[in-house]
């Protein structure tokens, strides 16, 4: 007796190895993805999990071996062309030339780019409007097939007539799919597509996978999360040190644990020790509370995001900000700090000084450290570890003044704590993204401040690497170095010294402990 006959191929690497620079990556790898198979790439931070699905889809050159695309292509498209891709760093291209602000300015402004555009024809299939050629119905009437299917899979019709830079992560993350999936693909790669999402719209995305997987795309997940792997993902292959260290079915005994050892950087991180770098910080030593809210709302003509907030938080009175997607969590700390115009509009103060006061929103930004994703997003592609970290001494995106002798030494003490210092004179975005994010935690800290605002901290982490985050920040809350608002869709990364709540859900706010 004989057993099932073995599905063709789809796709396949012998020998290969890929070019990043000046060195080879993926030396010797041989790989076969069957038509049948839906392979999920794991891996820790730094191992290399972004870098072989660009190798997979033409963006690394192939210099030994072959790759070889066993499936037919569109017509009219290379085998290139039919794999795409959705990640985080995808949303940087919009970014460009946009200061971190314009996210709220531009729910005031008619310019700014609406979902509607961002998913038309002519954008999605990037028609050049100086080529003159003729009209073809046909492929016009299939991309509107194709993108109904999308805006219906992801439900993302509501968001048509908004900005979309005004959309949260999660919503974001639902357009950025809609696009991809209004291309005629062949393959799907997708780069840690939980990231940011709450867990009605994380149970919403397994579903969607669900679906999509059960036709004829297949779809490749990359993640530093093996346990959030959808259940049709048959295969599962595991990268470290930018090479293949197991591959094989899911069903298998559980492939070996993931080392913590990045790629690009040898050494385990260092254990976080509870104080700051040696720097002398302003300390408003403040008996009032650090925040107070009085009734704050805000509208966007018919929308209304956040309705009548009256919250304070004191000195040592540490608060997580949970919520799902979209319910005003972003938006509450902008108005804190001082970047979204309503502010004024409201009863806000911060550190004793109501937003308009006269007090300069510099001077308040330098008692706060903050970490978010949109702040991730503006820094410039030639920016250094080293300069990212020391620009939060100036709460600049961009390094433009010359740090003083102790400010550089606290700056690279962080990047030692995080074991980033030997990427110091690296471009950020060189890192992966979970480095890129550690680096932003290291510049967040680097003041020493008296408030410290979290926006989903931990996103692109993996295991060991959040366990080390937040670690640290609940010894910095123990040792009451600095308050702390921390905001997840992941109950279980929120610091254990954090038993404060403020739940916000459809714009109302309500108080409670932590779950």
């Amino acid at each position: 007796m004989t057993g099932p006959a073995l599905s063709p191929p789809f796709l396949s690497l012998r020998n290969a190895a890929f070019r990043l620079g000046d060195r080879l990556v993926f030396e010797h790898t041989s790989w076969t993805w069957h038509r049948n198979e839906q392979w999920a790439i794991v891996g820790a931070n730094g191992s290399g999990k972004s870098l072989l699905a660009d190798g997979l889809r033409g963006r690394l050159p192939l210099v030994h071996g072959d790759l070889t695309y066993h499936f037919r292509p569109p017509s009219g498209l290379s085998a290139e062309e039919a794999i795409g891709h959705v990640a985080f760093e995808d949303r940087k291209a919009d970014l460009r030339d946009t200061v971190v602000q314009s996210r709220w300015n531009s729910l005031e402004e008619e310019g700014a780019l609406r979902v509607r555009d961002f998913l038309a024809y002519d954008r999605v299939v990037e028609v050049n409007p100086f080529e003159v050629s003729r009209p073809n119905p046909g492929l016009r009437a299939q991309f509107d097939r194709r993108r109904r299917r999308a805006v219906a899979l992801l439900g993302v019709a509501p968001f048509f007539e908004r900005r979309l830079i005004s959309l949260s992560n999660g919503e974001r993350q639902r357009v950025q799919l809609t696009q991809a999936l209004s291309r005629p693909l062949r393959l799907l790669i997708l780069d840690e597509p939980f990231t940011g999402l709450d867990t009605a719209n994380r149970s919403h995305f397994h579903a969607t996978l669900d679906s999509l997987m059960r036709g004829a795309l297949r779809v490749l997940l990359l993640t530093t999360r093996p346990e959030d792997l959808p259940g049709r993902v048959t295969h599962v292959l595991r990268v470290e040190q930018c090479l293949v260290a197991a591959a094989g079915p899911r069903t298998r005994a559980p492939l070996p644990p993931m080392r913590t050892r990045p790629a690009l950087a040898p050494h385990r991180p260092a254990r976080l020790s509870p104080q700051p770098p040696p720097l002398k910080t302003e300390n408003p030593g403040l008996k009032t509370p650090l925040i107070a809210m009085r009734h704050v709302t805000v509208r966007y003509g018919n929308s209304t995001i956040l309705e009548d907030v009256t919250w304070s938080v004191r000195s040592g009175e540490s608060w997580a900000l949970l919520g799902p997607n979209g319910s005003g969590k972003t938006t509450l700390l902008s108005l804190i700090l001082g970047d979204n115009p309503q502010c004024y509009a409201n009863a806000i103060t911060v550190f004793g000084h109501p937003h308009g006061d006269g007090a300069s929103i510099w001077r308040l930004k330098r008692r706060i450290g903050w970490v978010s994703p949109e702040l991730h997003l503006h820094f410039g592609d030639h920016a250094t570890c080293f300069e990212v970290v020391a620009s939060g001494f100036y709460d600049t995106v961009g390094l433009y003044q010359v740090p003083t002798r102790r400010q550089k030494a606290a700056a690279r003490e962080w990047l030692r704590r995080f074991n980033l210092l030997e990427h110091a004179a690296r471009p950020l975005f060189v890192l992966s993204m979970g480095l890129q994010r550690a680096v932003l935690l290291a510049r967040a800290l680097v003041k020493n401040p008296p408030l410290l605002m979290l926006d989903e901290p931990c996103q692109g982490l993996d295991a060991e690497h959040r366990r080390l985050f937040v670690r640290l920040v609940d010894e910095l809350i123990r040792t009451r170095s600095t308050t702390v608002i921390y905001v997840t869709h992941r109950t279980d990364e929120i610091p254990p010294a954090i038993k404060r709540v403020l739940r916000l859900d459809r714009g109302q706010a309500s108080v409670g402990a932590r779950p």
